[in-house]
């Protein structure tokens, strides 16, 4: 079931809810890193709207920007507005997303970001209860910010992400069997996620997340789970529902299995889509080991070939700075 127009008045107040706290985190200017890089995505995708979210919105303002890859999402009219090449068309749509590496000067350096290109009706879809798998909608039902884009996607982008907190809510609800903190849900939910995706995350990145958010979990969640459906009974900061949704701890162990398998296509289609990929595993190699690995030409048109290559290459360069340290 996705989610459209609200049936009842609570769920219509919860959706306003959450289009509010969407909107109260898009408000404030973004960094000026961030900013160059989105006017850079946008020109480069005239008409589109943007997503900013992820650990470059967490940790710019704590980091050098050019030491860190910024994470974008472009949500288009349409992929026909996207591009001009079938075939990407087409893998858009099979295996969604498609990921690029676009990097751009600026007084700050050379910055770096990763972005992933979609439809608004497949975005829709992706972050409703009609996708499965949590790739999406745990995805976005974390903050992120919305900029560029008409007012109409503006407000399509804002129901779909309610949409996604709603979704994230109603199925790390059921992990549980009596009452919760919203904190609690968001704990459990994240954790299931990121195990759906093989993410290799630690025991407190969920925690730390949170925190991060500063109210957000406790703002949203109560709103979600009523947009969702679920009636709750609040006692403090507890939420008690008073229907237990339909999904188990069984459906996550489900999306354990079918996430393995989505990560190795999107890693296979990856090679092909992630343009210039290969000099920003460069890059992550000399920031983390001082090791400079120079990428050849060849390796750069032939990506998936040159990194057995490459990867060699990286290990007997490190071997000799360790034999030199």
């Amino acid at each position: 079931m996705q989610f459209g127009p609200s049936e009842t008045e609570a769920q219509e107040t919860a959706l306003s809810t959450l289009r509010e706290n969407i909107r109260a985190v898009s408000a404030p200017p973004l960094n000026e890193p961030a900013q160059i890089l989105l006017d850079a995505l946008l020109a480069k995708h005239p008409g589109a709207s943007a997503l900013f979210y992820g650990s470059g919105a967490s940790v710019a303002r704590a980091e050098d920007p050019a030491s860190i890859i910024f994470d974008f999402y472009i949500i288009g009219d349409s992929y026909d507005a996207l591009y001009t090449s079938g075939a990407m068309k087409l893998a858009n749509r099979l295996v969604p997303p498609n990921v690029f590496y676009f990097e751009t000067p600026s007084p700050f350096g050379t910055l770096r970001a990763k972005y992933a290109v979609l439809s608004i009706d497949h975005f829709e879809k992706l972050v409703s209860e009609e996708t499965f798998h949590s790739y999406f909608w745990a995805r976005f039902a974390q903050p992120c910010r919305i900029h560029g884009g008409s007012a109409e996607m503006t407000a399509r982008i804002e129901t779909a992400l309610a949409t996604a907190i709603a979704t994230f809510c109603k199925r790390a609800a059921g992990l549980f069997d009596g009452p919760f903190t919203a904190r609690e849900l968001w704990l459990a939910g994240l954790s299931v996620s990121y195990k759906a995706e093989l993410r290799a995350e630690d025991t407190t990145r969920a925690a730390k997340l949170i925190e991060s958010y500063g109210d957000w979990a406790a703002s949203v969640t109560a709103p979600a789970l009523t947009y969702a459906g679920i009636e709750t009974d609040l006692e403090g900061a507890v939420i008690r529902p008073k229907q237990t949704p339909p999904q188990t701890a069984r459906a996550w162990r489900l999306r354990g299995v079918q996430g393995a398998f989505l990560s190795v296509l999107r890693l296979l289609k990856g090679t092909q889509t992630f343009k210039g990929g290969i000099d920003y595993i460069a890059w992550k190699i000399k920031r983390h080991s001082g090791v400079d690995l120079q990428i050849t030409d060849w390796e750069r048109r032939h990506p998936m070939l040159g990194a057995p290559g490459a990867a060699f290459r990286y290990y007997r360069l490190r071997a000799q700075t360790n034999r030199n340290a």
